[in-house]
């Protein structure tokens, strides 16, 4: 019977490797600033997210890799924040341009005359408001609510006076007399 289950076992083991359909092996992984400010450059020039910029840019690493290059280091978290504020006017110029479209979102019935259609509308409206509120989170001071806006400015102002107030407490703590 031992014989007989030892035949069985495989002599080499399988490979636990993944390959994602529709991707080649190869992708860059390695941090470079060119390769890094590319990305930054492409990302504040187009509307689309990193899982379809990658799938758009094959010189692109793997989405993954942005997002852990995103930890790591510093600079490139700054630039692609900055990217991503700038594809914010992206979604603002957009946002106009689907706005205009929802007037060819009609049909003609049996009789011939033109009616709204409404599934169509609502696709246009979620484009919309989706771009509004990625815009509104981007660059809160141009997109953003201005009740969050007046909130946010109530908090600053009151650490602001916390700050001053903790500051002038130090230095008559720490007054020397010469």
């Amino acid at each position: 019977m031992q014989k007989k289950a030892e035949a069985q076992k495989p002599e080499k083991k399988l490979s636990t490797k993944v390959i994602k359909p529709g991707r080649k092996d190869g992708r860059p992984t390695k941090y470079t600033e060119e390769l890094a400010q590319y990305v930054c450059d492409i990302v504040s020039s187009h509307s689309g997210g990193i899982p379809t910029l990658c799938k758009q840019f094959p010189i692109f690493p793997d989405e993954s890799t942005i997002y852990l290059w995103r930890m790591k280091h510093e600079g490139f978290s700054r630039k692609y924040t900055l990217a991503k504020q700038a594809q914010a006017e992206i979604f603002a110029e957009e946002i106009i341009e689907l706005s205009d479209s929802a007037k060819h979102c009609t049909y003609a019935d049996k009789e011939g005359n033109l009616k709204v259609d409404q599934g169509s509308v609502a696709a246009v409206k979620l484009q919309v408001d989706s771009r509004k509120w990625l815009a509104s989170k981007l660059i809160p001071k141009i997109y953003g609510d201005q009740k969050q806006i007046d909130e946010l400015k109530g908090q600053n102002d009151e650490m602001l006076k916390e700050l001053l107030a903790l500051r002038a407490e130090l230095a008559e703590k720490n007054k020397r007399e010469y």
